[in-house]
């Protein structure tokens, strides 16, 4: 997952209660996906205004959360990526258990793919480098907890994740360091209790923060802090993994699980 780093003061705002429930703000998260398209190129910038098109995970993500309400368009992003000789990153293809060999993980490369105009086509891929330090990360424990086949070992993972929450956000690594909390890793918890069956308490209080971080736009803002200040930019990621996280007609994520410890 890329963190998004925008410190921008006219972003500045604090979280706003909630408003509705989650169908109503899935919609004006498709809306506000849909309002990006770009019909020259067929693909979705990273955010408004933005020049960088990425490939994955944005519009990969992107065509997957808008297929259920418009088939069409989201065609056209798949069709678009496809047309870049892009067929693969290799790790958030697990949200759709379509990453083929997800684990153990690895380091990922950011790449350039092609410049059209002023647009820059980018994509993100696993390499074969390991990644040893992948539990310090709340999202990768996260989506661990969907990869993983063994259904032990998943729940274990995502039991790891939770002792990361702090009430507002996941503490992992990059919190610690960056003294901000990823609204993405929200989302993907909320998949993860759904792929294993989990209800714990904690699951309240990370959806009404997942729900209080959608802006007016419809879209969902990328980072705040421990004192609920959003400082961030609504994006294509986040938005779509939101949805993903707030629409149950999509599919459950991740394989089958193996009952055998």
């Amino acid at each position: 997952m890329r963190l998004i780093l925008f410190c921008i003061p006219a972003f500045l705002c604090v979280l706003a209660p909630l408003r509705g429930g989650d169908a109503d703000a899935v919609a004006r998260g498709r809306e506000f996906l849909a309002g990006l398209f770009n019909p020259e190129l067929g693909l979705l910038p990273e955010y408004t205004g933005a020049k960088v098109y990425w490939l994955y995970h944005d519009n990969y993500l992107a065509a997957k959360v808008l297929a259920p309400t418009q088939p069409v368009l989201a065609r056209r992003i798949t069709e678009a990526i496809r047309a870049h000789g892009v067929v693969r990153s290799g790790k958030i293809e697990i949200l759709f258990g379509e990453a083929g060999q997800p684990l153990p993980f690895r380091h990922y490369e950011l790449r350039e793919v092609t410049k059209i105009g002023p647009a820059m086509i980018r994509t993100e891929v696993v390499t074969d480098q390991p990644n040893a330090n992948w539990r310090e990360y709340a999202d990768l424990l996260l989506l661990a907890a969907l990869a993983e086949p063994n259904a032990a070992e998943a729940r274990s993972h995502f039991e790891a994740a939770l002792t990361m929450w702090d009430g507002t956000g996941f503490r992992d690594k990059v919190e610690t360091k960056d003294h901000r909390y990823a609204t993405y890793k929200l989302a993907l918890a909320l998949l993860a209790a759904r792929h294993l069956g989990q209800t714990p308490v904690v699951l309240n209080d990370i959806r009404s923060r997942l729900l209080a971080a959608q802006a007016d736009t419809g879209g969902w803002l990328t980072d705040y802090r421990p004192d609920g200040a959003v400082i961030s930019l609504t994006n294509v990621e986040t938005t779509s993994l939101a949805i993903l996280a707030l629409d149950p007609t999509i599919s459950v994520p991740g394989t089958p699980l193996n009952p055998k410890r």
